[in-house]
């Protein structure tokens, strides 16, 4: 059972708080993952959620909070399934994180294409969420490969590499999935190499020499 901030088990009252906010966090995924954010009305959403109207202000300050929950709630669930794994050579681990992301996306479709790879309307919250969720993409891969993702080398290249991920999942979504999986992850792969490639010619380090190798080694015994 979950307990409330004083350590107690949660009240009737609390416990009814917590699922009116789930109700409308739930609605909410659904609402926005299936229209633009300007189409949907506060009403949309309480009615989806089956609550009065007035308790969305309540319980997230409106609906930009609102659509800023969302945008990090879909993070959440896409970074827990494809989260990096600390088995394994370097390589196959990005490939079976990269593999899972792409596999959430063709799953949840809807919110890949309005809230996932979709800059974020709205607020400037919405918009903060949604550059938190880039930047730990970058971080995550930038630690499994021992690179620093604060260098300023890797600023420009790396956001660049998440751009081009995002444009082209966009468009395999879009135009029906003609390609499989593996050969996105490829094809992001060397976009990564090209950000890496891009990072040395910048100011190389050994680490950035070292992560370039390991992903140049993977691609030439694929």
């Amino acid at each position: 059972m979950t307990q409330s901030v004083t350590g107690k088990p949660p009240t009737r009252r609390q416990l009814a708080a917590q699922e009116t906010r789930q109700k409308l966090l739930r609605a909410a995924l659904e609402c926005f993952s299936q229209r633009p954010y300007a189409d949907v009305t506060v009403g949309d959403i309480a009615r989806s959620a089956g609550v009065a109207h007035g308790l969305l202000s309540h319980h997230f300050n409106g609906k930009e909070s609102l659509y800023a929950e969302a945008v990090r709630e879909i993070d959440r669930q896409l970074r827990a399934a494809a989260k990096l794994t600390t088995d394994g050579p370097v390589l196959e681990r990005l490939r079976r994180h990269l593999t899972a992301h792409l596999e959430f996306l063709a799953e949840h479709e809807d919110a890949a294409l309005n809230l996932i790879l979709r800059r974020a309307e709205g607020t400037d919250a919405a918009g903060e969420a949604f550059e938190a969720t880039r930047r730990e993409g970058i971080h995550a891969i930038c630690r499994l490969l021992g690179l620093d993702a604060d260098d300023p080398a890797l600023e420009l290249p790396m956001r660049g590499y998440s751009a081009a991920c995002d444009e082209t999942a966009r468009h395999w979504l879009r135009s029906g999935r003609p390609h499989e999986i593996a050969a996105l992850v490829d094809m992001w792969i060397t976009f990564l190499s090209g950000a890496i490639r891009a990072a040395c010619d910048l100011a190389p380090t050994p680490a950035l020499n070292e992560a370039l190798e390991v992903l140049q080694a993977g691609r030439s015994r694929s």
